[in-house]
């Protein structure tokens, strides 16, 4: 599985363009059966983000199914909803940009007075909309009116009606952001019908699966289920989503309410990005395992896990301990999207550092991800291996990483390659940068051309 991931890839309007498409059926093409576009909003919304809250973009939306779908590849959309008040905050700044307008037009009819008062104007807008949703993401969960929150379910319910059409063949509930927030007894202070208790706060969480199925009973829905796990210290790790104990049994009310999948992952994104996306040696391999291991316990549907499973052995093993059902695999398979294929043919498989340079780096400052190692991350349609014309000697001089994909990328073109280096070992400076503490894992970056250096 390939969980859903921000990936910056999708057009300024949050259709799925040629770069979107490439990336995913580069996914598809190495042996992935099951990918899930993350953070499709539902509604229209200045997140950069996948949209389809219109007729108009199934379009691109059933091009992605189709092209995923030759190569026997399921794909859902992960639906989120922004944790603000989207209408009041879009209003806002369409206000901002209409008062620009008119100061641009008075500019040119050399009224430099109206000029002067109507940029005032939407500078002051742009302000306060910027201090709204600064305010909404912190307090919307709890401040959001029940019309507003029934409203939010029935953008939900709609974007699956049109994934349904566009062929998509699962919804996923993104259960952390406002579902999630939700949820929580941390986020969660009201004291209507959707706060306090556990059946109040989860209320709202079972209603969008409800509206889901009635909107789109084709479809499969999977839920995204957000766990607050305990840091070594003993303090809570992740804000929104439910507790362990809270956690087994809303898996299966989930599964009562038809959910046919439950994907356990660790809360939260109204945190640190580094609580769901930790950086090498933060949080054991898999953490979230032991969790999802007890909710497979109590429910018949499949359980997915995600989180620093990293290598093929891992997850063969979690497989076979009978732990989880399905093994996602997201930052791995940047890194290399072939592990289905290079398992089957017994390959070398390229595996994630856990750096976090060109991906988590990437979506906290708003770029598109990339990958350290894999240069062709996000670029698939353009930057690809090509055979040479003509084969070649090449000599390497110097075995550290950029030596070692150099001799990688001669090798496969066709080349006839040799390395020479002149200390005992290859690796260069990584051996130095593995030394700090917690940093031992970026020697992954050699033992992939050193396990297998014929398929590497």
């Amino acid at each position: 599985m390939f969980p859903p991931l921000t990936t910056g890839y999708e057009e300024r309007d949050g259709s799925i363009g040629t770069r979107s498409l490439g990336f995913y059926e580069r996914l598809a093409k190495g042996g992935v059966g099951y990918i899930v576009i993350g953070d499709v909003a539902p509604v229209r919304t200045a997140s950069s983000t996948p949209k389809l809250y219109d007729d108009s973009q199934i379009p691109t939306f059933k091009k992605l199914a189709d092209t995923l779908h030759q190569y026997d590849a399921k794909v859902a959309l992960q639906i989120f909803h922004p944790e603000y008040d989207v209408p009041g905050v879009g209003k806002m700044i369409v206000d901002a940009n209409i008062a620009r307008g008119a100061a641009a037009k008075a500019k040119a009819a050399g009224n430099e007075e109206e000029a002067a008062k109507q940029t005032q104007i939407a500078e002051t807008i742009t302000r306060d909309a910027y201090a709204k949703l600064h305010h909404d993401m912190q307090h919307f969960v709890s401040e959001a009116s029940v019309e507003q929150l029934q409203a939010i379910i029935q953008s939900i319910g709609n974007c699956a009606a049109k994934a349904q059409v566009a062929g998509i063949d699962a919804i996923e509930i993104h259960g952390d952001r406002i579902v999630g927030s939700l949820c929580s007894k941390i986020l969660n202070h009201r004291t209507d019908d959707y706060g306090g208790s556990f059946e109040n706060r989860t209320r709202f969480a079972l209603e969008v699966v409800k509206a889901i199925k009635e909107a789109a009973p084709e479809l499969a829905i999977e839920y995204k289920l957000p766990i607050i796990t305990l840091n070594s210290d003993g303090t809570l790790r992740g804000k929104g989503g439910l507790e362990e104990e809270e956690a087994i049994e809303f898996a299966q009310l989930l599964e009562k309410a038809g959910v046919d999948m439950i994907q356990v992952a660790q809360a939260n994104h109204t945190g640190s990005m580094g609580d769901t996306i930790p950086p090498m040696g933060d949080v054991p391999y898999n953490w979230t395992l032991p969790v999802a291991k007890k909710i497979k316990e109590t429910v018949s549907v499949p359980i997915a896990t995600v989180g620093r499973v990293v290598s093929v052995e891992a997850g063969e093993k979690i497989l076979a301990d009978g732990d989880a059902d399905i093994i996602a695999y997201g930052l791995s398979l940047c890194t290399d999207p072939d592990i289905g294929l290079k398992v089957e043919k017994g390959e070398c498989i390229r595996e994630c550092l856990n750096c976090n340079k060109g991906c988590v780096d990437a979506i906290q400052n708003r770029r598109y991800i990339s990958c350290v190692l894999n240069a062709e991350n996000g670029d698939e349609t353009t930057i690809f291996i090509k055979p040479s014309d003509v084969s070649k000697k090449v000599l390497v001089i110097g075995g550290g990483l950029a030596g070692l994909e150099a001799a990688r990328v001669a090798a496969i073109r066709g080349h006839k390659v040799t390395i020479v280096e002149k200390s005992d070992k290859l690796g260069g400076q990584i051996h130095l940068a593995a030394i700090p503490p917690r940093k031992s894992e970026i020697l992954r970056s050699v033992e992939y051309y050193e396990k297998n250096p014929a398929n590497s």
